[in-house]
């Protein structure tokens, strides 16, 4: 087991950039005519698999120490491809795959191997695509994607809905996406039309409609990625928690779904300045509608743990599908360090304050109960866990910046 143990954290944080935009930019730069420069990238197990799927598939991408470019390939040489453990990845490669007219084997590690495709049966069905698939990656696809209507449920995860809209452009005809019911993570298909556009790229929006015209071409020359809400979410939290961190390199631009954590901690009694320190900290329960942010919910239940009352996060219903199962990791992370946690499988309800011990917590090979137990240090005696490697996956300098900052990690 690994001790991690913190009297307090202090000091100035650089956030990581977006690992969801940087996703995106990188698949919308290697679609381009023309050289793209892609600034401001970490290379965290999830980029790298997006970028050894682009390179699998014909890209050309050269790593630079914190920026990477992408340049047009004259031969397309596509090879089978692998997505590690990024969900992300997965389901961007499926339709951008389509693109090349050969067939591809799209395989991935872990948990990754059993998480939901099937809402892309119908779109390889209308399109005639072939495909042999026994409910485990990998997936072997044969044929075109064409540009038509799609229709998709909007209930499932927004990464079908921004895969198709990513690549849809770049087809010789006009397409439309329609969501046949309420669109959930909204956010981060907001983000794709977004960054599209930023790219030169138009998606229109109406309703429940997408709109692509199609034959459109990149313009841009160079993007550079924002700082992640999703990873500074651990030191907001950290900060409502008492800690006293400058957080640098957020832009308040509403790009990311996730700068939704900002309004979710003001719900909470936590205030903060443009540094990103908190400012006020009346701390109150409060029952958090998590549809559009799920993955915030491991974070913000250690929040709650520390709160007098009884808080709900509900609308957890996609966490089963995460690298762990979200909601029951999260209620085994808590009740180690003695909170009281009740858990059904849409919501978890955290009743506090906590009367913490030293717990010993099993990660799940996940990222978020990794990091989400070392900010559980701030007021745990210590914790214990059973592995920190998964934060490789999102976030790998996370616990060099955790020790810079007075925490402690003794294997």
């Amino acid at each position: 087991m690994i001790k991690l143990s913190c009297n307090e954290l202090k000091g100035k944080v650089v956030i990581p950039p977006s690992k969801s935009l940087a996703h995106r930019a990188l698949v919308l730069a290697s679609l381009a005519k023309h050289e793209v420069v892609v600034k401001n990238i970490s290379y965290s197990n999830d980029i790298l698999a997006t970028i050894s799927c682009l390179e699998g598939l014909g890209a050309t991408i050269i790593k630079q120490e914190d920026s990477v470019i992408v340049k047009p390939s004259q031969v397309k040489k596509v090879h089978d491809i692998n997505c590690g453990e990024s969900g992300t990845t997965l389901r961007f490669m499926i339709p951008y795959a389509l693109l090349q007219g050969e067939t591809i084997a799209i395989d991935g590690e872990n948990r990754l191997k059993i998480r939901p495709i099937d809402d892309y049966f119908p779109m390889l069905e209308q399109n005639q695509v072939k495909y042999q698939y026994n409910g485990s990656l990998p997936i072997v696809l044969t044929g075109h994607l064409q540009s038509g209507v799609y229709e998709l449920n909007g209930n499932v995860s927004s990464q079908f809905i921004s895969g198709l809209l990513l690549v849809l452009p770049f087809l010789k005809g006009d397409s439309k996406v329609i969501i046949k019911n309420k669109l959930e993570s909204k956010p981060y298909v907001d983000m794709t039309v977004k960054i599209a556009k930023e790219f030169g790229i138009n998606i229109y929006e109406e309703g429940n409609i997408y709109t692509i015209p199609g034959n459109q071409e990149v313009v841009a020359k160079e993007y550079y990625v924002e700082g992640d809400y999703s990873q500074a979410a651990f030191f907001l939290v950290a900060n409502a928690l008492g800690a006293n961190l400058e957080l640098v390199g957020l832009k308040r631009s509403k790009m990311q779904g996730d700068e939704a954590i900002l309004d979710i901690l003001g719900e909470f009694g936590v205030k903060f300045n443009e540094h990103f320190e908190a400012v006020e900290r009346k701390l109150h329960p409060a029952t958090v509608s998590l549809a559009q942010n799920p993955d915030l919910a491991p974070i913000l239940g250690v929040l709650a743990s520390s709160i007098m009352g009884t808080t709900k996060l509900v609308d957890l219903e996609r966490l089963a599908f995460k690298e762990s199962n979200r909601i029951l990791s999260t209620k085994d992370m808590l009740e180690a360090c003695g909170v009281k946690v009740i858990a059904d499988d849409k919501s978890l309800t955290i009743i506090g304050p906590t009367d913490y011990q030293v717990g010993s917590i099993k990660t799940c090979n996940d990222h978020r109960i990794v990091m989400s137990s070392a900010v559980l240090s701030l007021v745990c005696p210590y914790v214990l866990v059973d592995e920190i490697k998964p934060v490789n996956k999102s976030f790998p300098n996370f616990f060099t910046i955790y020790q810079n900052l007075g925490g402690v990690v003794n294997e």
